[in-house]
């Protein structure tokens, strides 16, 4: 087969029929013959643009950098596309040239991610996919455990003796949220405690504008808890605000925790008790796993997720006595 995909039949004599059954083999299968790759190993690093905004929020420079400080220490050389490709034909020729390939895969971009993938797969080239898991995948996948992190936050107020506590939830339909609240409701139902629909507040986006919206209208609303869960953490600045306009302060009327711990914003006052993916020693993990010439492999990496304590967050307030209470 090699004599033919590398046009070197005619050389060993073989016929123009044999030829041609060997081509209708590898095309039934969807074989495409790997670019030819000269120089060091490369990894092709596509839509730095979106790895970079994610850097204050996730995953991204928690990956790319140690990932290329590992590689660059083993000979490998990096190239870098700054935006998503359209599609496979648009991805050019380093990408299928390289030896690996680093995705990130952020919400709105899974079936373009999933196809570039794909289609690197096949020629050869090892896909990396950063802050996602996608089913039926054959590449090398970097996600933070979620599901731990909502459990993580659930446990932190459970434990400090908040029983009326408020969720925020990320974007509807989005992966990262669903395991955020799957592990904190999965918390709460394991305590034997079953939250009341009314105790969920909606979305806000995984932005500090809409969640600032969702929590004054609440409050307006009369609803008070003793604590707030947010999907991350620029809505627990959000909903921070929001309770200040509302004269409650945080943490002594309500607690608020994060997610992401995110670097830019551990200056707030009160600090934002968070959950962080610890990244540590992926860089050279994933370096371990690239081996110029190697099949492609398909693995998942979850990375662990810790609770970050701060100022934030503390023990429930004490109702008032009977005799008080307006």
């Amino acid at each position: 087969m090699s004599l033919v995909l590398s046009g070197r039949a005619g050389d060993y004599r073989l016929s123009d029929r044999t030829s041609a059954r060997v081509l209708a083999a590898v095309a039934s299968l969807g074989y495409v013959r790997p670019a030819r790759r000269r120089g060091p190993p490369r990894l092709h690093v596509l839509h730095l643009e979106d790895i970079l905004r994610m850097d204050t929020r996730g995953l991204g420079g928690a990956v790319l950098y140690p990932l290329l400080d590992a590689l660059s220490a083993r000979g490998w050389a990096t190239s870098v596309d700054p935006r998503m490709p359209d599609d496979a034909e648009a991805a050019g020729p380093a990408l299928f040239s390289a030896t690996a390939m680093l995705l990130p895969v952020n919400r709105g971009f899974e079936a373009r991610s999933r196809a570039l993938a794909e289609a690197a797969a096949v020629r050869g080239v090892q896909p990396v996919i950063v802050a996602r898991h996608l089913d039926d995948l054959d590449a090398i996948q970097i996600d933070g455990d979620q599901r731990r992190g909502g459990a993580l936050a659930a446990a932190h107020l459970l434990g400090l003796g908040h029983r009326r506590i408020a969720v925020l939830g990320g974007s509807l339909g989005e992966q990262h949220t669903e395991e955020r609240l799957a592990g904190w409701y999965g918390a709460m139902a394991a305590a034997g405690l079953h939250q009341d629909p009314s105790d969920f507040w909606g979305y806000g986006d995984y932005n500090t504008g809409p969640a600032h919206h969702v929590v004054s209208e609440r409050l307006a609303a009369g609803m008070r808890p003793t604590a707030i869960f947010c999907c991350n953490d620029p809505m627990a600045v959000g909903a921070l605000l929001a309770l200040r306009e509302a004269g409650l302060r945080v943490p002594q009327d309500v607690s608020l925790v994060g997610f992401d711990d995110q670097p830019d914003l551990t200056a707030i006052a009160p600090g934002i008790t968070s959950i962080r993916i610890d990244t540590a020693g992926i860089g050279e993990r994933v370096a371990d796993m690239l081996v110029a010439g190697a099949p492609v492999r398909s693995e998942r990496i979850l990375c662990a997720a810790r609770l970050v304590v701060r100022g934030s967050s503390t023990v429930a307030p004490r109702p008032l006595p009977a005799s008080r209470v307006p």
